[in-house]
Formats: structure tokens, sequence, C-alpha cells
């Protein structure tokens, strides 16, 4: 039977096939399926302990994959980089990553909300000037648009935070969210003289700018969508926005006086539903990685592709299971 027991690899269904490509048998026991999905930019890799099929979507905002026969599905996710801070501001942070392997029932629909990355911030924008924030476009998981800059002197805005990449089954709300990995926050403003914070990773707090101005806490706020907190009312320039997750960011601190930098913004955070642990015995279970800085979270098993990069890069979901 090989490494792995049926019970570990196949899935019960009533469609009276055998994952063994005979019928059920004749002795009325269970018969199993191979898990059959469409959607996605697809294609078959020998992976792991054997032949995979995999669904990659990358480009933001909301599809789906349609699983017509269900079973064990592993899913990995990255968030979208936050924007760079205005006028040589600091980088916005990448995009953090998580992994599931859950199973799911025949005839359901995996809905998918892939984050965008956040805008960068623009220099010398009295009153305006910041980027906005990154969207998936379901709602959830929106990055902040980082703060505008002053509305005095030559200052700059921040950048906006990405958003979270997010997975819900059969149904959009967060009660039917399996995974998301949070977005970078914002990388904060900059005057001539003083450096600015970069934004948070996902998962990771922003870090501080000039003159008191503190760097944006990750996943500290009880919403899934990022936060701003408005121009400075003196001549200084704006930190960067919240990044979206499970629970977003919260933005970058303004300094307090003329010519510095801003602060960074903060990642959202990184979550895993009831993950159903290592089914596939090859080490799939769930985790979570803060990315760090312009990193992105990790990639243990090669499936990131580019996705997630500092400075507004797109975020990526990817769906793989065992395939015949």
């Amino acid at each position: 039977m090989g490494r792995f027991g049926m019970s570990a690899k196949f899935i019960p269904t009533s469609s009276g096939t055998s994952a063994l490509g005979g019928s059920g048998g004749g002795g009325g026991g269970p018969s199993f399926s191979y898990v059959s999905a469409s959607g996605g930019s697809e294609w078959n890799e020998g992976f792991a302990d054997g032949n995979y099929r995999f669904h990659r979507f990358q480009s933001g905002g909301t599809s789906s994959l349609s699983v017509s026969s269900g079973g064990i599905i592993t899913i990995w996710a990255w968030g979208a980089a936050g924007g760079r801070g205005g006028q040589g501001g600091n980088n916005g942070g990448g995009g953090g990553s998580a992994r599931t392997t859950i199973t799911v029932p025949d005839g359901s629909t995996l809905y998918t909300a892939v984050g965008r990355g956040g805008g960068g911030g623009n220099g010398c924008y009295g009153c305006w000037g910041h980027g906005g924030g990154g969207s998936n476009s379901s709602g959830y998981g929106t990055g902040a648009n980082g703060n505008h800059a002053s509305c005095s002197g030559c200052s700059a805005g921040g950048g906006g935070g990405g958003a979270a990449s997010m997975v819900f089954l059969n149904a959009w709300g967060m009660g039917n969210l399996k995974i998301a990995a949070g977005g970078g926050g914002g990388g904060g403003g900059r005057e001539g003289c003083g450096g600015a914070g970069h934004g948070g990773a996902g998962g990771q707090r922003g870090s501080n700018g000039q003159c008191g101005s503190q760097g944006g806490c990750t996943g500290c706020n009880n919403d899934s969508n990022g936060g701003e907190c408005g121009r400075p009312g003196n001549d200084a320039s704006g930190g960067g926005g919240g990044g979206g997750g499970y629970r977003a960011g919260n933005c970058g601190g303004n300094p307090g006086c003329d010519c510095n930098g801003a602060a960074g913004g903060g990642g959202g955070s990184n979550w895993v539903g009831a993950d159903e642990g290592d089914l596939t015995g090859q080490g799939f279970g769930g985790a979570t990685w803060a990315g760090s800085n312009c990193s992105p979270g990790s990639d243990p098993q090669g499936r990131r592709n580019g996705a997630g990069d500092c400075n507004g890069e797109t975020g990526v979901i990817v769906f793989g299971y065992k395939n015949p």
C-alpha cells in the first residue's frame, strides 16, 4: 500500500469509483476518489511523495476553486506587500505567509481573495500624497491608506498597507475563513533631515521613524481591515498604513517635529483555522510565518512564485492535492 494508509490519502465518496482505478468492489465497502477541481492556473508536478495537481491564483482580487470531488487539499498563501513611503521614504513590508491542510467536501467552492499591494507615497505634497491601501475585493483584509503629508512645508505621504490573501469555504465571511496571510505595512514618508521607518512585513511590527514616531503594531486591530491615523498637524510627513490580515496592523506614527521621517505601518496577522494536521504525511500541516522587512514569509515547499515582495507586490494563493 506504500507509505500512506488509505485513510491518510483518500476520502470516501458516493461516486462508486475507486482511487485505484477500479470499482468500489463487490463487498459493498466504501469507495474512494481523488480530488477533482478546477480554477486558476493549473498544472501537474512531481512533488513530495508523488504526482500533484496545483492551482495558482496570483491576480489580485476574488475568484474561486470549484471542487467537484472532494478530499484532502493543502493551501499555501502569501499576503501582498505595503507601498514605499514618499520622497525617498522607507520600504513597505513584504507579505506574510500561511499554510493549512483541510478536508473539502464534494461539491464545495473555495473562494479566493488575493491581496493587491499598497501604493507608494508621494513627496512634497501639502495636505495630500499618501499611498492607497491594497484591496483583495472581498471586503475583508484590506490594507489602510498611508497617512497624508501635513498641510505645510515640503513633507511626504506614507505608503499604503498591502491587503491580505484569504480563502473562504462555500461562502464569504470571517466565519467561513480557512486561511489568511497578512499584508505588509506601508513605509513612512521622509523629509530631508531624517530617515523614515520601514513597513512591517505580514506578522511584523513597523519600525520607528524620527522625532518620537512609533512603528505600527502588527495584528492589533479588532478588524481584518487596516488602520490609518490621518495627517499630521505640524509640518511633518505621514506614517505608513497598516496591512490587512486576520487582524490588521495599525498605522505608523507621524513625527512630532519638522524635517523628520515618519514610522512604518504594522503588518497584518497571519492565521489558519482548525487545521486538520499533517494529513498527507509530508509536513504540510498548519503553520504561519512572519516576513521580515522586505522579505516575505517563509516558503518551505517553493510555492511563492515571487509573490509578496516589498513595495507593492501582489500576493498569491496556491492549492495542491495528490493526483494520479
